[in-house]
Order: structure tokens, then sequence, then C-alpha cells
């Protein structure tokens, strides 16, 4: 059942994401699915206590922060739920990422339960240039250097200013923050550059170190299958991959994309078309793993190991053509990708998924493009370090190129300190499935800083509410952050 939700997931956005008309059929956009998968809102499982209303609001902020003669300001989204409250409660602010804020997730979870017996006040900030937070007029490249780290916590900044004389009774009150995925990294960094406005964090999965080739990531969802799916699915993902890549080598291109179901515009003999199928198809793995439940890589694999199917590839091609429409095909196409995602309007779909902004932080700030520059993974060699450098250069219009790439990466870390930010009270969580851990804190970072690994757990899953069905590993994590919040609010 897991996953056939999931299969909803990855095909029930058809009629939402990237279609467009050629010769009568429906094109999917597989890289465009992929992402929606990857960087969605980290899903909250769990509460069965009914939420009291939760409140959307809007608060003025200068479009740069830095800069006193710009006095230009906009809009940023917030949500806010103070069911719970009492005067002097805490202030919690759940802090958005790149996806649009909703109100669940203020509306169960730990950090609700927490809330309730705190008394606190609980927010949900967004993220500006995502969701409904449009600081510029469009997304052209010029309006994207006011998306950046700095600017979006100098925004948090202001809004806990602004909460503590707004909310009666805050003016003393403590504050904690909470982020999951890249806003688990930016609670960590506020924590380190705003220590005076925030009393301490949780940072779910937070990735803190800037690296432009991400090789582990594939390699712990490689893990992550072998060990949740068993090895003979792993093995015949490898198997199936290195097949389809002998396949183009030999220039049997007409058989593969007939296999994939490939629309008439993707040309396998083109180097960044077949990157990009080859990137996309293990983003199809990676956003099971990455999320995972109980059930769904289990669900994957055995897709992937139908004894009905002898051949290893076409195995592994219905992965992407299982519930695929007979009218539909899956385009990998580069140039009509980078030709979407340059459309700078705010009502485009590419802004509505995110991925022209996210994009722009990957080439302006962090790098982290999982590619396949390692031996240690299941999806071959096809998809190196190239592809993004050249996408970087394509879509924001010769702004980057691999060397200010890794010029900005490592600008980051020398910012906010890499493997070693200058923090205390903040506790880093992370998954043993979960692909982002490699970036991350995986062990104490000093004694005001726990940070732990929870086995068998996926990407930002301690969120949720603790349940009967938590590991003894899972809930000793949850009962941790909320006797951490209790201390630092003491």
């Amino acid at each position: 059942m897991k996953f056939a939700l999931g299969l909803v997931c990855l095909f029930g956005v058809l009629g939402a994401f990237g279609w467009e008309q050629q010769n009568a059929t429906q094109r999917l956009f597989r890289a465009q699915t992929a992402f929606e998968r990857l960087h969605r809102e980290p899903p909250i499982r769990g509460g069965s206590r009914k939420a009291g209303p939760v409140t959307t609001k809007y608060i003025m902020q200068r479009l740069d922060h830095f800069d006193p003669q710009n006095v230009n300001t906009w809009s940023m989204r917030y949500m806010e739920n103070g069911e719970h409250y009492a005067a002097g409660g805490p202030l919690f602010i759940y802090v958005g990422g790149e996806w649009e804020i909703s109100e669940s997730s203020i509306s169960r979870g730990h950090v609700y339960d927490m809330a309730i017996q705190l008394k606190g006040y609980l927010f949900y900030t967004e993220h500006r240039y995502y969701g409904q937070s449009h600081p510029t007029v469009d997304l052209r490249t010029d309006k994207l250097k006011y998306l950046n780290i700095d600017q979006a916590l100098a925004d948090l900044a202001h809004f806990v200013v602004n909460m503590r004389k707004t909310i009666p009774g805050a003016e003393n009150s403590g504050v904690i923050m909470i982020g999951g995925s890249y806003s688990a990294t930016m609670v960590s960094w506020f924590r380190q550059k705003y220590p005076h406005l925030v009393n301490g964090a949780w940072a779910s999965s937070a990735p803190v170190f800037a690296k432009v080739e991400f090789t582990e990531y594939k390699e712990i969802v490689s893990e992550s299958i072998r060990s949740v799916g068993g090895r003979n699915c792993a093995e015949r993902i490898e198997r199936a991959v290195k097949q389809t890549e002998q396949l183009l080598a030999n220039g049997e291109y007409g058989r593969v994309a007939q296999e994939f179901r490939l629309c008439s515009d993707v040309d396998l003999s083109k180097p960044l078309d077949r990157m990009n199928f080859f990137s996309s198809l293990s983003d199809e793995f990676a956003g099971v793993v990455q999320y995972h439940a109980t059930g769904d890589i289990e669900g994957l694999c055995r897709i992937v190991e139908d004894s009905t199917i002898a051949d290893d590839m076409q195995a592994l091609a219905r992965i992407v053509t299982q519930g695929l429409p007979s009218t539909s095909c899956n385009s990998y196409g580069y140039k009509a990708m980078i030709e979407y995602y340059k459309n700078t309007a705010w009502d485009h779909g590419a802004a509505q998924s995110s991925m022209r902004q996210w994009m722009y932080q990957t080439c302006a700030e962090y790098g982290w493009y999982q590619i396949s520059g390692s031996p240690n993974q299941i999806f071959g060699s096809s998809f190196p370090v190239e592809l993004f450098v050249k996408l970087c250069g394509d879509m924001y219009d010769g702004h980057f190129d691999e060397g200010r790439m890794q010029g900005n990466a490592d600008r980051t870390n020398v910012i906010y300190g890499g493997w070693n930010p200058e923090v205390t009270n903040v506790f880093f969580t992370q998954g043993q499935l979960d692909p982002w851990r490699a970036m991350g804190i995986q062990a104490d970072l000093n004694d005001q800083s726990p940070g732990v690994v929870i086995p068998g757990a996926s990407h930002c899953a301690d969120l949720s509410s603790i349940s009967a069905a938590d590991s003894a590993e899972m809930r000793a994590a949850k009962e941790k952050i909320l006797e951490l919040v209790k201390k630092w609010l003491a």
C-alpha cells in the first residue's frame, strides 16, 4: 500500500507539472518530477489531535538587509498557530526551505506536541523566492542576487524581533527554531550568526558542508536499497544500468528509447541528453529512498525483481513506464528542460516547482550535485559533474562556470564553518537511510550541540509525533529534543 501511494506521487503529478504537447503526445519532464519529490516539504506523519486554526499572515521585509540605501521591501508569508500559547511561553519557529509552506507542519508532529506541553506559540516562515513569497517582479538572473542564505537568515532575524514585539506577553519569550533538510541548515547557521535571538535549534537532516561533487549521495541511496530492499534488488539495478550504458555505447539508441518510452526529441547520442537521462533515472530511486516509509523501498524492489521480466533493462524501465498513459512519453531532453526553466515569470510552471530558484542557490552557494563519480554506487558512471556545470551556465545566462561554482561553495564553508560550525544549543539529527547525512553532523559537535544518527530512519522522519511505531532509537531522539528544549529555555 505504501508503494502504491508512491506511484501516485510518481505519476499522479502528470496533470500538474511538466506537460507539453508534442505531436498529440503528452510529454513528462522526468527531471522536474524527480525534483519535486526530492525537494518537497518534509512530510510530518501522525498526530490524531485536532489542531486549532492556523492563520496565514505577511510581514514586510527589506529586499536587501545589507544595503542601507536600498529601501525596497516585500511581503514574506508566514503561518501561525497560537491555540496553546500562554503569555511568556516560548516561540517555536518552524523554518521553511525550498518549498511552499502548508498548515499541516504546525498542526501536527513533534514540534506541535512540544508547543502544547510548553504552552508555546507556533510559527512557520516561508523562505524568500519560494511558495507565495515573491521579493521581485520576476525570476530573471539579475533579480536572483537577493536569493541567498545571508538574506534569508536576516529575514528570520527581523521576524523574531517583530514577533517578540507583537505577540502579547512575548517580549522576553525564549525562541526555539526547527528545520528539516535545507531549512535545518538554516536554523543551525542562524544560531551561529544570531545567537542573541534564539535559545536553541533542532536541525533535522541538515547538510552543513557545501560540496560541488556530492558523490556520497548516490552511495547512500545504493546502501539503503541494499539494506532495506535486499542485495538482489541492488545488484539487478546495477546490472540494468550497465546494460543500458553498454547499449548506448554500441549505438543502440532506438532500443533504449523504446524500452523507456522516450519522447522523440530525446537524442541519446547527444552527451547532455544521455547524462540527463541517467541522472534523472537514478533520482527515481533517490526520491523513494530519501523519504522512505515502511514498504516504500520494498515495493520499489518488487517491481525491479519481477521474475516475469527476464531482461534487466526492461525491469529497470518499468520504474518509469509503469502507470504512464499510452499517449504519454518520458522526456529527458536537456534542451527542452533548459528552455522550460529559463522562463522567469512567477506564474510559469518552472517557478511554481521552485527548481529555477533552488538550482540558482546550488550554483551560487552550495553545489550538492548528486553525481556518479564513485564506483561505490549502483547507478553507473554517466552523469558527471559536467552536467550540472553546464546546467548552471545555461540556466543563468552564462553567469556560472566550474571555477566560480567551486569558489562559491568554498566561500560558504569559510563563512559558516563547514564541518565545524561554531554553534552551541543545536541538536543535529540524521537518518541512517538518508543520503543527505553524508553532508551533515553525525556525532556530537561539542558538549552543548549533540548529534545522533537514527538507525533505519529516513530524511526528516523524526519530525513526526512520537508513536508506537517508533524504534527505541527514534523515540529516544524525540525525547532528547524535548529535554534539550526545556534546558535551553530554563
